[in-house]
């Protein structure tokens, strides 16, 4: 009997939340798509392909190491921009494979954001629920129908095969407006937490945070476990042909690496942009490296080296060059991770309200 009533409360359960569940209407079933690289898409630089979403293109990809030419087909940090005055938004999107991964949520590795222009200011709208590698779901429903722009951030960690949004039928999609376009542009190269690790939805993660603060197209070129300064990343980075430059990629690379790679790195760099501002960032502390000595030893002298690599180029000349500490990234009270390296929303949102005035400042000046 306890056995019988046990599974008749989880089938009512069930019934009881597929009723919640919305339905799709008929509109919704016969929508209109668009496909994304179609419309107006941001995040992708000239070292990528816009109509793949990949980053970096493979021709830009030569003597680089396998995983980082794996990670460049993630389109981390992209998003596609259009106005519509359709009342519902949906998005249809399959991905090379569907992937869990233990300290991020599936909507960070292989879903959607979508951002609304609210007249003032980019505000989070709704995200499209990943389930496989192919889905298709309603992201927003019951809209006043007037004409908006949107922005939809695509997966951090994920592979797009191909993505387009829905609309209704007798509704306009198109590009966005020449005034919604970024004023400025910012690449960051640095590690996963630059790509997007741990955020618990793409838009975010710390580079998408300070592009929708300063109105800047961001090119999102952190490599999980990979941002070690190879030559060869310098050279993409390049072809970004940004207004601000930011290293963040102290926490892969060996304290050795570290003392070898970020002069020659930056002087490969400077060839291409000899005055456009650079700014160097510590690794934030990882918090179990307060408690594991050899962990803490190891950021304290991946930090002394990019220090001194810093104090080195200031000294042979180099100008336009800043340094930001670790320390106070992300706040003091140990609570800004979500696995005790990868940063969580409250990381990603001190990290980049840290970083904003610092790339204000260069943007408005110009160094």
């Amino acid at each position: 009997m306890d056995f019988l009533m046990k599974n008749t409360r989880i089938i009512f359960g069930i019934a009881v939340f597929l009723c919640m569940m919305p339905s799709v209407t008929g509109q919704e079933k016969q929508a209109r798509y668009t496909n994304g690289s179609e419309l107006t898409v941001l995040g992708i630089s000239g070292a990528g392909d816009p109509v793949s979403f990949h980053r970096v293109d493979s021709a830009n990809l030569n003597g680089l190491p396998s995983t980082v030419k794996k990670l460049a087909k993630n389109p981390a940090g992209a998003a596609i921009l259009f106005r519509t005055d359709s009342r519902f938004i949906k998005v249809k999107w399959r991905l090379e494979n569907y992937k869990i991964w233990w300290n991020m949520s599936p909507l960070t590795v292989n879903g959607t954001d979508l951002y609304g222009w609210n007249g003032k200011s980019w505000q989070y709208v709704a995200s499209a629920r990943p389930s496989d590698a192919e889905n298709e779901t309603v992201v927003i429903r019951n809209m006043d129908g007037k004409m908006r722009h949107y922005m939809m951030y695509l997966p951090l960690y994920s592979t797009l095969k191909s993505i387009a949004v829905g609309i209704e039928n007798g509704a306009t999609i198109q590009k966005a407006d020449p005034e919604f376009l970024p004023e400025h542009r910012i690449a960051i190269y640095g590690s996963s937490i630059t790509q997007g690790a741990s955020a618990s939805r793409p838009g975010m993660a710390y580079p998408s945070v300070i592009g929708r603060a300063l109105n800047a197209e961001v090119y999102n070129f952190g490599f999980s476990g990979s941002g070690k300064m190879e030559p060869g990343a310098a050279d993409f980075l390049k072809k970004s042909d940004a207004d601000v430059y930011i290293l963040d990629c102290v926490p892969n690379p060996s304290p050795e690496e570290i003392r070898s790679r970020t002069v020659p790195f930056v002087k490969r760099l400077r060839k291409a942009q000899p005055d456009t501002p650079l700014v160097m960032v510590e690794s934030v502390f990882r918090e179990h490296g307060h408690w594991d000595l050899e962990t803490g030893k190891r950021v304290r002298a991946q930090n002394r080296a990019f220090h001194d690599a810093y104090k080195q180029l200031i000294n042979s000349g180099e100008k336009n060059l800043y340094y930001i500490r670790g320390d106070e990234l992300t706040g003091s009270d140990h609570e800004a991770t979500s696995d005790g390296t990868h940063l969580s929303d409250i990381g990603h949102h001190r990290m980049a309200q840290h970083l904003i005035p610092v790339i204000k400042k260069l943007l408005r000046t110009g160094k």
